[in-house]
C-alpha cells in the first residue's frame, strides 16, 4: 500500500474515536508516550497495573491483577470497541482471546516504510505451520484488505530461489508448499505470486506470507525492532 493507506486509516480512526483498551504491565516511558499519542485517535483505557512510580496523568485506568483476562473480558462485554495487548504477554492475551471467542487466532502485522506499507504474516512463532493455516492467512488477509478499499497483491515466500530446487530436502519442501499455496490462493480469487526467498521482489505488494511463524517473526523483528519500520 502507498502512504495514502495509512492516512486513510488515521482519518477513519479520528472520525470514529472508538474506545480502546490497552494492556499495561509495569510502566515504561515508551508505552506511556505511545498511549498519549494514541489518544489523538481514540478514547484510551489503560488496563493493568503500571506501578506506583508511573505518572499516567489524566489517562483512564482499570487496575487488574490479571490484565489479560480483564482486557479480553471488557471486549467480550462490549465495554471497549477494540483491544491492544500493549506490553502484556502475547501468549496470555492470544490464549484468552481464543478461549473467550472460540476462534483460531491469526495475526497480521502492519509495517510502514517511508514510501510503502504492507502486512506480514504469520508473525507468531506457533502460527503458519501448515499450508492450510497459511492459506487462510493469505485469503482472509486479502479479504480484509479489500474491505479497506485495497486491491491486494500477495507475495508467498519460501526457503530458496526457484532454481534452488534439488539443493536440499528442506528447501525443496518449502518451494513445493509455496507453489501449492500460491495456486490455491489464486483459485480462491487472490492475486498471489510465489517469490521464492527473494523478499526484495515483494516491494509494492500488500501482504507478505512467510514460510512459517518463526521466519515471519524474525522478519518482523528485523524490520521493526532493528530497522525501525
Amino acid at each position: 500500500m502507498d502512504t495514502g493507506f495509512l492516512d486513510r486509516m488515521e482519518r477513519a480512526a479520528k472520525g470514529r474515536q472508538a474506545r480502546i483498551g490497552i494492556g499495561v504491565d509495569t510502566c515504561g516511558l515508551n508505552i506511556i508516550e505511545g498511549i498519549e499519542a494514541a489518544s489523538e485517535y481514540a478514547e484510551i483505557v489503560m488496563v493493568g497495573d503500571p506501578g506506583p512510580d508511573c505518572d499516567i496523568g489524566t489517562l483512564e485506568q482499570i487496575r487488574a491483577e490479571d490484565p489479560a483476562s480483564t482486557l479480553v473480558g471488557l471486549l467480550e462485554k462490549g465495554e471497549i470497541d477494540g483491544a491492544v495487548r500493549g506490553n502484556l504477554s502475547a501468549t496470555r492475551v492470544m490464549s484468552r482471546i481464543s478461549k473467550t471467542f472460540e476462534v483460531r487466532v491469526r495475526r497480521l502485522s502492519l509495517l510502514a516504510l517511508p514510501d510503502w506499507s504492507f502486512f506480514l504474516a504469520p508473525v507468531g512463532i506457533d502460527e503458519g505451520d501448515s499450508i492450510s493455516d497459511r492459506l487462510k492467512l493469505a485469503v482472509q488477509g486479502a479479504e480484509y484488505l479489500k474491505s479497506m478499499d485495497v486491491d491486494p497483491g500477495v507475495s508467498i515466500l519460501s526457503g530458496g530461489r526457484l532454481e534452488d530446487l534439488g539443493r536440499c530436502d528442506r528447501v525443496d519442501r518449502t518451494l513445493a508448499e509455496a507453489e501449492l499455496l500460491a495456486r490455491l490462493a489464486r483459485d480462491a480469487g487472490v492475486r498471489a505470486e510465489h517469490r521464492g526467498i527473494l523478499i526484495e521482489t515483494c516491494r509494492g505488494d500488500d501482504l507478505i506470507v512467510a514460510p512459517d511463524g518463526i521466519s515471519g517473526n524474525l522478519i518482523f523483528r528485523t524490520l521493526m525492532l532493528l530497522s525501525g519500520a
